[in-house]
């Protein structure tokens, strides 16, 4: 199985992100996307861009302040600036400003053409306890300590801002409204070196501003009661703004209230003429991604995304203009428009590149090699996906690993690196040993599937089929469960007790898969074709003709509603259809589908795939005595006969059929020792499909 998928739950995305940018109207609050909770194996584009956008840009300033530059003393070609959070030194229901300062000093720094790491990837990078604190960011031009203290109702501001290079800069400034003196203290910083801040447009509501950044602050923390009550308790003036429906309305998308968030932005909308406030418009449609993708309506958020994206051009917001190709992206790729799907990636990539975003764009470069990984071009994808990973450790921010650990072990598995596959999952594996501390419980899961699919691979099915039966033992008690993940684990433990001969558990297995529709809350189709191939496989090895054609008429039935063609998905249906005809006799046509199956594998020129395929027709080739066909599909599966026990155990059934008695004893002792607890056929001519 290759594409293992789960059903994306708004409420599993605890840690959300709000966001304010650059904007042509003053004091918008912006708030990110929902993160859905990840999907088996990868999360395939939805999970990766979604974390993506909602890095894309965690700061706050107000309109852009066309700042001159004057001999700037520092040069970010090669790397940004981070704002750390703010020490302060203030009664507690100040405390809001630790975060809140930390986003308006990155706001105006940006302003300043200065590029910034967005606040929830320093705030992530804090979180690491294997890194001391000076190694944190030693990687970064600048780096500014902010300090707020608040004596006699005066606000005092300082900042301490350093180099790589020993040198130091301190900005400080007083007012009696601490936005004032932080705005105030970042600008003499930006002085020092070599930035004038021309003045730009006060602050139009402080109280207002302020209260919003509360909410600010709770979310990066993550708090989400803290920030149900502030959104309960917000003084009137404050709900009267846009810009609190709109945080209003994506805190329910967070939490999984989903008739709230799709009712909330739907009203925004209502109240959001193009021409007044286009760019909070265009979050909003971009916001609406979430709700089109729950409601499968891709066409529809793609139309709604094209507004948004068409509303932030004519702005010139590179970073909400980024956010929304990267979700129109994400609704072509669901849509099967993988070229549209690549090309909206690309301009997300670029904008967030404009903006300076270094985690945006490295996110970005991930998604596009997860298109690669879903055309098949797993040799390709993996160094930009192991690029993406050794950029995320040196910068320390390890909650970005797991998903970029999945894509490495799928490619590896695709490309039959079994030895590889496992040693990846040795980095996190066990968790306890190896420091990772997961809290997303789906998370956690995804990653134990993805160790005990490695094992299998390396021939430990029982060790395997053991921890995948921990993962639904743990999925049972998860209130909101996981129906796409618990669906591919009780596929693979199908599979993994047919190659062990244990036909009635694996009856039970997959029929828990199918029989309770798991599969269908998985976006990747590729995972539900695997499990009606898996239900043939094991009617066929069971004699259960009745039930077979049942399986097949299922299969079929449900291949003919998806609305794109997939070439993989075909491939997995033309060996279901060629298993039922030739236990119906029907050899001839058995074999032209599986020469075809073959032929389509070998276009795409995944080895997992080719194997997979190549195996079931040399099979079925000697079966049918055509020794000479079968020794040529074998000589294809030579290639890989030293990695996968498929192959090698193909090898040994046609060198057995050509009466080569040592070469096929060779074969098969190769075939055992990669096949572990696996039963081996003890009939040469007996299909392992």
């Amino acid at each position: 199985m290759l594409d293992v998928a789960v059903e994306f739950q708004a409420d599993s995305a605890e840690s959300l992100m709000i966001e304010r940018h650059d904007r042509g109207d003053p004091g918008t609050v912006e708030v990110s996307d929902p993160l859905p909770a990840a999907k088996p194996k990868r999360r395939f584009f939805v999970g990766a861009l979604l974390l993506l956008v909602a890095l894309g840009g965690v700061y706050l300033s107000w309109k852009p302040h066309h700042h001159a530059l004057i001999q700037p003393v520092l040069d970010f070609d090669h790397s940004n600036a981070a704002v750390l959070p703010a020490e302060v030194n203030a009664p507690e229901d100040s405390k809001w400003l630790r975060l809140g300062l930390m986003d308006l000093i990155g706001g105006d720094l940006r302003a300043a053409k200065i590029p910034v790491e967005s606040s929830q990837a320093v705030l992530d990078m804090l979180s690491q306890t294997d890194m001391g604190s000076s190694s944190k960011f030693a990687a970064f031009t600048l780096v500014i300590r902010p300090h707020v203290t608040l004596d006699n109702n005066l606000w005092h501001v300082h900042l301490d801002a350093s180099s790589p290079d020993g040198r130091i800069w301190q900005a400080e400034s007083s007012s009696d409204n601490v936005l004032k003196a932080a705005r105030s203290a970042d600008t003499r910083l930006l002085a020092q070196m070599g930035f004038v801040a021309e003045p730009g447009k006060p602050t139009t509501d402080d109280a207002k501003e302020e209260y919003l950044m509360r909410i600010d602050a709770a979310t990066y923390a993550g708090a989400s009661e803290v920030v149900r009550e502030l959104l309960d308790k917000a003084p009137s003036t404050v709900r009267e703004m846009p810009e609190f429906d709109y945080a209003k309305a994506v805190f329910h998308c967070n939490q999984g209230e989903f008739e709230l968030c799709k009712q909330g932005l739907a009203d925004l909308l209502q109240r959001l003429p193009a021409d007044k406030q286009p760019v909070l418009r265009g979050r909003v449609l971009a916001q609406q991604y979430y709700v089109y993708f729950r409601e499968h309506d891709y066409a529809g958020g793609e139309a709604a995304l094209s507004e948004a994206v068409q509303l932030l051009q004519k702005q010139k917001n590179t970073t909400y203009l980024a956010f929304a190709y990267a979700q129109r992206g994400e609704m072509e790729l669901l849509d099967g428009k993988l070229d549209q799907a690549q090309s909206d990636f690309g301009l997300a990539r670029v904008n967030y590149a404009l903006d300076g975003f270094t985690v945006g764009a490295l996110d970005m470069d991930a998604a596009m090699a997860r298109l690669s990984m879903q055309r098949g071009q797993y040799a390709q994808a993996l160094p930009v996906i192991q690029r993406a990973y050794d950029e995320y450790q040196r910068m320390g921010m390890r909650q970005f690993l797991p998903d970029l650990l999945q894509d490495m072990i799928v490619s590896q598995r695709a490309l039959l690196r079994y030895a590889d596959e496992l040693a990846i999952t040795e980095r996190y594996w066990p968790f306890e040993q190896k420091h990772w501390d997961i809290p997303e419980e789906i998370t956690r899961h995804l990653l134990v599937f993805e160790r005990a699919h490695a094992l299998a691979d390396n021939g430990r099915t029982t060790e395997a089929s053991k921890l995948l039966e921990q993962v639904l033992a743990d999925i049972e008690h998860d209130p909101n469960g996981e129906p796409g993940l618990q669906g591919c684990v009780e596929t693979l433990l199908a599979k993994l007790a047919l190659q062990r001969g244990d036909i009635q558990a694996s009856q039970a297995w997959i029929s828990k898969a199918l029989g309770g529709q798991l599969l269908e809350k998985d976006p990747d189709k590729r995972d539900y074709a695997d499990a009606w191939l898996t239900n043939v496989m094991v009617l066929q090895r069971a004699g259960k003709k009745k039930e077979l054609q049942e399986g097949m008429a299922a299969m079929q039935a449900w291949a003919a509603k998806q609305p794109a063609q997939d070439e993989w998905i075909t491939v997995l249906l033309l060996r279901a259809q060629a298993a039922v005809a030739w236990s119906e006799g029907r050899h001839d046509q058995a074999l032209e589908q599986l020469k075809l199956a073959m032929d389509k594998a070998d276009a795409w020129g995944v080895p997992e795939l080719i194997v997979d395929a190549g195996q079931a027709y040399a099979r079925a080739l000697l079966a049918a005595g055509k020794v000479e066909e079968a020794s040529s599909v074998g000589g294809k599966l030579s290639t890989w006969s030293q990695l996968d026990w498929r192959a090698a155990w193909t090898q040994a059934c046609v060198y057995h059929a050509l009466g080569q008695a040592p070469s096929s004893e060779q074969y098969r002792s190769k075939a055992l020792a990669l096949a572990g607890d696996r039963e081996l056929p003890t009939d040469a001519s007996m299909f392992i499909y």
